[in-house]
C-alpha cells in the first residue's frame, strides 16, 4: 500500500515553480503546509531586471500581494491574483477569513501591515505567516527590498519596531 501512496505524497510535497500548474489542489488538511512550502520556495526569488518590480508572480509593479496570494494558489485556495495588499483583506473579509487584530495567525496565513485597508497609504505591505512559536511569528515577504525574504521571528503586537513596514492592522486565514 505504501508504494501506491508514495507518487501522491512526492506530488504534494514538490515544490512548484512560479508558472507550474497543479493537476490537483493540495488536500484541506495540507492547505497550510503547502502555503508555507510554496513560500519558503522561492526565498531569494528576485525582480528581472533588478530594480523593475517584474516577477515571475504578476505584472511589472509593486509586488507583495501578487506574491502572497500566489503562494495561496498554489496551494489550491481560489483568490485572485491581487497588486493591492487591501484587496486581500477584503477578500478575506468576503469569504469570513478576515480578521482585525495582530494576534492569532497560524502558519500559511496572509498578515496586512499598515492602519487599514482602505488605499495604498493605509494598507502598505502584505507577508505570509510561515512559522509561529513563542508569541512570536515568522514571514515569508515578496518586494522586501526586490526580492523574497524572511523575517522574524518577531512579536506580531509590534511589527513596526521590529523593522516592519508597519504594525498588523489585520489578517486572513488561509481556511
Amino acid at each position: 500500500m505504501l508504494s501506491k501512496l508514495a507518487p501522491v505524497l512526492l506530488l504534494t510535497s514538490t515544490l512548484l515553480s512560479p508558472g507550474a500548474v497543479t493537476a490537483a489542489a493540495a488536500p484541506a488538511a495540507d492547505t497550510r503546509t503547502a502555503i508555507v512550502d510554496a513560500a519558503n520556495g522561492e526565498l531569494g526569488q528576485g525582480e528581472t531586471p533588478p530594480g523593475s518590480n517584474c516577477t515571475p508572480y504578476g505584472p511589472c509593479e509593486a509586488w507583495c500581494a501578487h506574491f502572497a496570494t500566489w503562494t495561496w494558489r498554489q496551494a489550491g485556495i481560489n483568490i485572485p491574483n491581487y497588486g493591492f495588499t487591501g484587496d486581500i483583506y477584503t477578500w478575506g473579509q468576503g469569504k469570513g477569513r478576515a480578521h482585525s487584530t495582530n494576534t492569532g495567525m497560524q502558519p500559511g496565513d496572509i498578515v496586512l501591515y499598515g492602519t487599514g485597508p482602505q488605499n495604498t497609504d493605509t494598507s502598505v505591505h502584505t507577508g505570509v505567516v510561515v512559522a509561529v512559536g513563542n508569541g512570536k511569528i515568522t514571514t515569508v515577504e515578496g518586494n522586501a527590498s526586490n526580492a523574497v525574504r524572511k523575517f522574524g521571528p518577531f512579536d506580531p503586537t509590534h511589527a513596526k519596531a521590529a523593522g516592519r513596514p508597519g504594525n498588523i492592522y489585520g489578517w486572513v486565514a488561509a481556511q
